[in-house]
């Protein structure tokens, strides 16, 4: 209960305030992110027909919102428009913006509240306190604002999976987090595949790793492979969303596709950063590369993706030297990056806590403090850095796309603050008993 009313009090101020500026968007007709302006038209037509993702045609028919939304995840457009119908109301670019204040509330909550579920109280409390800056010191009405969200929800599978097994969580917490955790990655693979993609990877990764462990000790692990089986299959709820539409409504096919590629996106990477390629990081650059082998092809087809990978590896093959520079370039201003305004650069901060698990794993010191929770916490919040330094590293270390990773690194904060506490506190009694063990034998 006191962990619930700290939740509140540190976090009803921001979010409120965040709901008071997202009520300026009343002011505003359309967003200068056009996939925004798409979704409301997708809005508007789901009120008047009850289609979702779709678009109504002057003459009454639906077409694919893929028609307009070019390569573009469906998460956004699939709630508002779940929202229309259900409000019998046409979203505004206010429902954008508070929409991706519930999907931060969201994350917010879930990963504050798995912290303090594991017993890691110091770090759920900083995280509780600190968060709030984060989680709603921005506010807009691209998908950007919820990834923050988004990378918190998609991080509690593997964690829940990993603490259940080595019990940091009892038996029916474990299980609300793990069903949670799946909830989570479906609503992350729609709203950013990316996320999504890597809290999928990192879900099996664990999985393998638990199935290893039980194998030794030969414990069964059916359940497990279940889990993983489930996490494989949120992979494909950009597909499900159309493809229930579709049983429903008749609605114009589209040639494009309606998800995120990434082959343009690894082409484009290639200009994030001065190159001797030709190429910048735009979405035209990469159609025009693909409209030179191919006049015809469609945007955001699947030939054209299929035309962005053989772009791409040709330029690997031809150029490696250059490629392999960029590729450095970009990592070394990631890791130059601060990504939170009062954080050291990214680079000191993954080498302090590298020090610190590594070193308090060397010597055991996890569990002599009595925090052996800690090193889970610390090692999910590192891969998720990695994750997105890697990302960063292929399409682009521009901060817009690096800074939902903000979360790790009050994990990594509170951790750290967590295992310095509990240390000093066990060398204070143990120097306590050394001065006096007549007193503490009496």
């Amino acid at each position: 209960m006191l962990f619930v009313l700290l939740l509140i009090a540190s976090g009803w101020g921001p979010i409120e305030t965040s709901l008071h500026k997202a009520g300026h968007f009343a002011e505003v007709s359309t967003s200068d992110w056009e996939p925004t302006n798409v979704w409301l038209k997708s809005s508007e037509c789901a009120q008047r027909q009850g289609a979702w993702l779709a678009l109504c045609r002057d003459d009454g028919k639906l077409v694919a919102i893929t028609e307009l939304a070019l390569g573009d995840d469906l998460g956004h457009a699939l709630l508002l428009d779940l929202w229309a119908i259900a409000s019998d109301r046409a979203a505004s670019l206010v429902d954008v913006a508070r929409l991706n204040i519930g999907l931060n509330i969201l994350g917010f909550v879930v990963l504050a509240s798995f912290l303090f579920a594991t017993g890691s109280y110091i770090a759920a409390i900083a995280f509780t306190i600190l968060g709030p800056t984060i989680y709603f010191g921005w506010i807009g009405v691209s998908p950007h604002w919820s990834f923050i969200g988004m990378t918190s929800v998609a991080a509690v599978l593997p964690m829940a999976i990993a603490g259940k097994e080595y019990r940091f969580l009892s038996r029916k917490l474990g299980i609300a987090y793990v069903a949670l955790g799946l909830f989570g990655l479906s609503i992350a693979v729609l709203v950013r595949e990316a996320v999504g993609l890597m809290g999928i990877v990192t879900a099996l990764g664990t999985i393998i790793l638990v199935v290893t462990r039980r194998q030794c000790k030969r414990r069964q692990y059916r359940r497990l492979l279940v889990v993983g089986l489930l996490a494989l299959l949120t992979s494909a709820a950009p597909r499900l969303a159309p493809a229930v539409r579709d049983v429903f409504f008749t609605v114009q096919p589209s040639g494009r596709v309606g998800r995120h590629g990434f082959s343009d996106i690894l082409y484009m990477g290639l200009g994030a950063v001065p190159n001797s390629l030709g190429i910048s990081y735009a979405d035209d650059i990469a159609r025009k590369a693909a409209e030179r082998i191919d006049p015809k092809v469609v945007y955001c087809s699947w030939k054209y993706f299929k035309i962005m990978w053989r772009l791409y590896f040709d330029k690997v093959s031809s150029q490696p030297a250059e490629v392999t520079r960029i590729y450095i370039e970009k990592a070394r201003r990631i890791l130059a990056d601060r990504i939170l305004d009062s954080a050291p650069p990214l680079a000191v901060v993954l080498l302090l806590a590298l020090a610190l698990v590594l070193g308090a794993t060397a010597f055991g010191l996890w569990s002599r403090i009595g925090y052996s929770q800690g090193l889970l916490l610390g090692g999910a919040a590192l891969v998720i850095i990695c994750l997105f330094v890697v990302q960063a590293i292929l399409a682009t270390p521009d901060r817009l796309y690096s800074m939902p990773m903000g979360p790790a690194l009050l994990m990594l904060a509170g951790v750290s603050a967590e295992f310095v506490g509990r240390s000093a506190l066990l060398l204070r009694v143990a120097e306590v008993r050394r001065s006096s063990p007549d007193d503490l034998a009496d």
